[in-house]
């Protein structure tokens, strides 16, 4: 692998001892950062000219559903009700193994050109081997890193046969079914044929069925061990507490105590978790990945990441469902602090003469405490040398964004996606001069197109009653 010289930007390390600096470069060697300063010796490295752009690292993205990028847009008006009712009954099963692959393919691939290079991808289409199987390879040819989340989840099959309301309930609600342990390991041995070199950029991780937080402990615990001796890199779950009027009830601390979520995990949304419960998640060192832009938008509950980060604890941004939203990762990070801000004024009863938090605390979110919060904040999430070289170019529109006086709050405030020029992950090139590399876009569009249409029409064939039945009294 050859030398990488990112020669004359603006460089925000995301590293509290490195800091910033104008007009320098950063040096990559065999996919890690081997130096950041002014001037680097090229030394026949190949060179990225940075001048009047900003360089960081690749943005990390706690929690994402990439299956769901196929159909765009779909949920965007949906409530939650809707969504569990549609996405997860119905939908869901209607993929084949061509539909699942360019799904996730899809899904990596629009990560990566919004500047995202880590992903938690919670992963819940298994409904079959060969589908998780696709999924998996989707995932990887994309070429994004973090974690592909095998989901114990079941998920109706509608390509393998139909359901009554009763059987189709018990099927979303029951305990994952037995062949999820023969899918996860499959899923391994694709990842590990895959990554030839070894290099570890999509890890196996797994998450837990949705209705984990609302079982009895006698019934969540033997699932956590049978997931645990499967020894996934994280543990990952939509995780909250139930209310009832004013009784509170939770099963984390139960969990925590027990073991259970040791070693790298994080939890997603958890909007109605108390202070106490935000004190164990940050004490078990256990990530919360916040997502803006559904939880407010479908009304899940107050946003908890700087609440977590108040008892020290580490939280994450995700994109959640693309179904509902585009995969800007700075968006989200700006809908957050927006919130915090509203959310601290109106609490104060009058405008504010300071404001809480900073751009720079969003972007932190976005890239060094994110990567914390999901177990990489070694090897990702900052410019630190050693580190995997995840590395983003910026480059600001010279009208929307110049010129250019805070390099953090343009890229925060002033730039998305389509500003995003150059994308490396472990030191490979994943986005160039504004285009993805080595994909061909005319051919991925097409066969997208006919797999959306045949998805939409085996959707539009289920029977709905069936379908708002299933959950009905649920949601």
């Amino acid at each position: 692998m050859n030398d990488i010289l990112i020669r004359g930007g603006h460089v925000l390390t995301m590293d509290a001892t490195l800091g910033e600096a104008a007009e320098a470069d950063v040096l990559i060697r065999d996919g890690r950062i081997l130096e950041v300063g002014r001037a680097l010796p090229a030394r026949g490295a190949e060179i990225v000219e940075a001048a009047g752009r900003i360089v960081l690292p690749g943005f990390v993205d706690g929690h994402r559903h990439a299956w769901q990028s196929l159909l765009h847009g779909l949920a965007t008006d949906w409530s939650f009700p809707t969504y569990m009712r549609l996405a997860r009954a119905g939908y869901s099963g209607c993929f084949d193994a061509e539909d699942a692959y360019l799904a996730s393919y899809l899904g990596g691939l629009e990560a990566l050109s919004a500047g995202i290079t880590s992903v938690v991808d919670h992963s819940h289409l298994q409904t079959s081997v060969e589908i998780s199987e696709a999924l998996a390879r989707g995932s990887w040819d994309s070429g994004i890193g973090g974690y592909f989340a095998y989901a114990f989840q079941n998920s109706p099959d509608w390509l393998g046969g139909g359901y009554d309301a009763d059987a189709l309930n018990d099927l979303l609600t029951r305990a994952p079914d037995s062949w999820h342990d023969e899918g996860y390991r499959t899923v391994r041995r694709t990842l590990a044929a895959l990554d030839d070199t070894g290099s570890g950029r999509l890890k196996l991780g797994a998450a837990l069925p949705e209705t984990a937080p609302y079982l009895p402990l006698e019934v969540v615990r033997p699932i956590l061990e049978r997931i645990r001796a499967l020894d996934p890199a994280v543990i990952t779950s939509h995780w909250n507490a139930a209310t009832h009027g004013t009784q509170y009830v939770s099963s984390l601390g139960a969990l925590v105590d027990e073991g259970f979520f040791a070693g790298a995990t994080v939890l997603a949304h958890c909007n109605q978790l108390n202070d106490a419960d935000l004190a164990i998640m940050a004490t078990a060192n256990i990530g919360l990945a916040t997502t803006p832009g559904t939880e407010s938008g479908m009304g899940l509950g107050p946003l908890m990441a700087r609440r977590l980060a108040e008892h020290g604890g580490h939280a994450a941004l995700g994109i959640d469902t693309t179904y509902y939203t585009g995969s800007d990762l700075l968006g989200q990070a700006r809908t957050l602090l927006e919130a915090e801000r509203r959310d601290a004024a109106a609490g104060s009863g009058s405008v504010p003469q300071d404001l809480v938090w900073s751009a720079r605390g969003a972007l932190r979110m976005a890239t060094v405490d994110g990567a914390r919060a999901v177990g990489l904040g070694d090897e990702v999430g900052s410019l630190t040398p050693g580190k995997r070289a995840d590395v983003v170019v910026v480059a600001p529109d010279a009208v929307r964004a110049g010129p250019v006086v805070d390099p953090a709050a343009t890229v925060l405030a002033y730039t998305g996606p389509a500003d995003i020029d150059t994308v490396l992950v472990g030191g490979e090139f994943r986005k160039r001069g504004g285009s993805l590399v080595d994909v061909d876009t005319a051919d991925l569009i097409q066969r997208c197109a006919r797999s959306t249409a045949a998805v939409h029409s085996r959707f539009a064939a289920l029977p709905t009653t069936v379908i708002d039945n299933a959950w009905r009294g649920m949601f």
